[in-house]
């Protein structure tokens, strides 16, 4: 890791840690676990300047402990695993009623498919399958149920859409967005994205508004 971006990943563990309850040296550990969580406790201690990694593996301990970190994973490439299309599908209810029926017709599926087939949920659809991410539950100026996730063609995602969500949620309003391009993925700014748009919007700078968004919705992810 070089030195510039060790001291921007430092600089901004401080600021965190002004402000939440982790204090600045776990917040440098669990930021340095984000951008690379390959780094080994060794090689953690030497960016942090510890003479060892017992001290790293102290602090690690003790998050895992208090629950700040809850597990270790990986993020794996969906695009090289034939899951290019990453939509959002946006089910929006009518009125309170509405959503509580929603919800108890959503938990009573969950349960039934955790039940018969496991905790990933894997959606078969004619020429391929989509698989859920997440699922957000929003309650605020609008009350509406959010569903992310990856499909292997963009028409899979549409299938999905129609046939599991709208289907099954007749009196909700749904919308499907299909994500083109992150400019931050998993709290991580992505600068190439970002420069990969730069050019676009420089280029495309003279044009009409409607062709720039058409360009830039064909970015490769």
């Amino acid at each position: 890791m070089e030195n510039l971006e060790l001291e921007k990943i430092l600089k901004i563990a401080k600021s965190l840690a002004e402000v939440t309850r982790v204090n600045e040296t776990d917040m440098s550990i669990l930021l340095l676990l984000l951008a690379d969580s390959k780094l080994s406790n060794s090689e953690l201690a030497k960016l942090l300047g510890y003479k060892d990694g017992n001290s790293i593996a102290y602090h690690t301990r003790i998050m895992q402990k208090d629950g700040v970190i809850g597990r270790y994973s990986i993020i794996p490439d969906w695009k090289r695993m034939g899951l290019g299309t990453e939509f959002v599908v946006l089910a929006e209810a009518e009125n309170e009623e509405r959503l509580l029926e929603i919800e108890q017709k959503h938990i009573s599926m969950a349960n039934e498919y955790t039940l018969k087939v496991g905790n990933v949920v894997v959606v078969r659809t004619i020429s391929g399958c989509v698989v859920l991410e997440n699922i957000y539950h929003c309650f605020g100026d609008k009350t509406m149920a959010i569903i992310v996730g990856r499909a292997t063609s963009d028409q899979d995602a549409a299938f999905y859409c129609k046939n599991y969500v709208a289907k099954e949620y007749p009196h909700a309003k749904i919308n499907l967005l299909l994500n083109k391009y992150k400019t931050v993925n998993s709290f991580i700014l992505d600068v190439d994205t970002v420069k990969k748009v730069e050019e676009v919007l420089r280029t495309e700078s003279s044009t009409d508004a409607s062709e720039v968004l058409n360009e830039l919705s064909r970015l490769p992810e």
